[in-house]
């Protein structure tokens, strides 16, 4: 069984490196072609765009590890089927839980990569990808310095600049934001001030005028104010000027937070909470995924139409699993109080795979396989 078990882990391992590659070249270049049209358009070089889709990778290898676990045990059993091993180790009285000791180990082997990856290296690589987004909004913010012309950094925004001082005031700023489908914003102001913050670069109006025009009505309404902030580098750079959130924080400095900040908010700790059982219930589902795939393929009788339904009924599961998780994950966000439904895709997983290798086996029936 030690040779036979070896032959199962390495082409599993060799299948899954192959289908890992595959489907993050695939995800790679569909996310790469808005990456790059994005950051070209916004003035950025070759090197940032490089940059960026780097620290995107342990990220996307988190994602499809999963599938390709499971696609690499639907060829690998196939192959053992097409090529007549499979018949070759029932007959020799192996059961189905028998040989599912290699799948087991390859489950659990990629069970502790996706671990790895949710609790240290996605978290390291999020974080500095919102630091290099936040530098870049910046620095796209900075272009808007520049006086007598009319600029559109981005399609929804238009700014205007009448004159720098010397001791940095924006003389006459206008700036209208489209941005938002039912209504269009325009902010008009006598002196403005550019600013940093933790956020990301803000906008201080002084002595102006808001109209905020709602598209569905055709009714204006028009605001005076003394000062006013806005968030610059949110309408010139969507979504890279956000404040950092648990996903940015690896799961030792969850827990370190939890226990030594006093006065969190509720919401904040939930949201801590929920990261943390999150990246646990993942890789403990991938491993029911791949057993799942596993077990519908080797326990299915022998078809002279060859294997496809099998294959299918094995894609048919982990889209239903699937499908269970997304609404335990809906759940569980709704409810402060259960987040133990986390773990109920997993479960569902765990009882679905070994219930079919119980009833393939039939361990009501005394019977001993001979040795190999």
């Amino acid at each position: 069984m030690g040779r036979i078990n070896t032959y199962i882990l390495k082409q599993l391992l060799k299948m899954f490196g192959f289908f890992a590659l595959v489907l993050v070249l695939i995800y790679w270049i569909n996310r790469a072609v808005s990456l790059f049209d994005r950051l070209i358009a916004d003035g950025q070089s070759a090197l940032v765009f490089l940059e960026f889709t780097s620290l995107t990778l342990p990220w996307m290898i988190f994602a499809i590890a999963p599938i390709a676990g499971f696609a690499a045990v639907i060829y690998v059993v196939h192959r053992l089927a097409t090529d007549r091993e499979l018949v070759i180790l029932h007959s020799a009285g192996l059961a189905a839980s028998q040989i599912a000791r290699p799948v087991w180990l390859f489950a659990i082997v990629l069970a502790a990569l996706t671990l790895v990856l949710s609790t240290i290296l996605v978290p390291i690589s999020q974080a500095q990808l919102h630091q290099r987004q936040m530098e870049v909004a910046e620095n796209l913010t900075a272009r808007l310095l520049t006086e007598g012309k009319f600029l559109t950094p981005s399609d929804t925004v238009t700014f205007y600049l009448r004159n720098i001082t010397a001791e940095g005031e924006l003389d006459g700023v206008f700036l209208n934001d489209a941005s938002n489908p039912g209504k269009n914003i325009t902010y008009s102001a006598a002196k403005a001030f550019l600013v940093r913050s933790e956020d990301g670069p803000r906008l201080v109006l002084i002595d102006g005028v808001v109209q905020n025009l709602d598209l569905a009505s055709e009714k204006l309404a028009v605001t005076r104010f003394n000062d006013f902030v806005i968030n610059i580098g949110q309408l010139v750079s969507p979504g890279s000027t956000a404040t950092k959130g648990s996903t940015h924080f690896t799961s030792l400095q969850l827990i370190a937070q939890l226990m030594t900040v006093s006065d969190m908010s509720q919401s904040a700790r939930f949201d801590m909470l929920y990261t943390l059982h999150q990246r646990l219930a993942g890789p403990l589902l991938s491993i029911f995924l791949v057993m799942i795939g596993f077990v519908v393929m080797v326990t299915a009788g022998y078809s002279r139409f060859g294997l496809w339904r099998p294959i299918l009924m094995a894609v048919m599961c982990l889209i239903l699993v699937k499908f269970v998780e997304g609404l335990c994950l809906d759940y569980s966000r709704q409810r402060q109080d259960a987040l133990w439904v986390l773990y109920l895709p997993a479960l569902f997983g765990a009882v679905l795979s070994c219930g079919i290798i119980f009833k393939s086996d039939k361990f009501w029936i005394s019977h001993k396989a001979p040795g190999i």
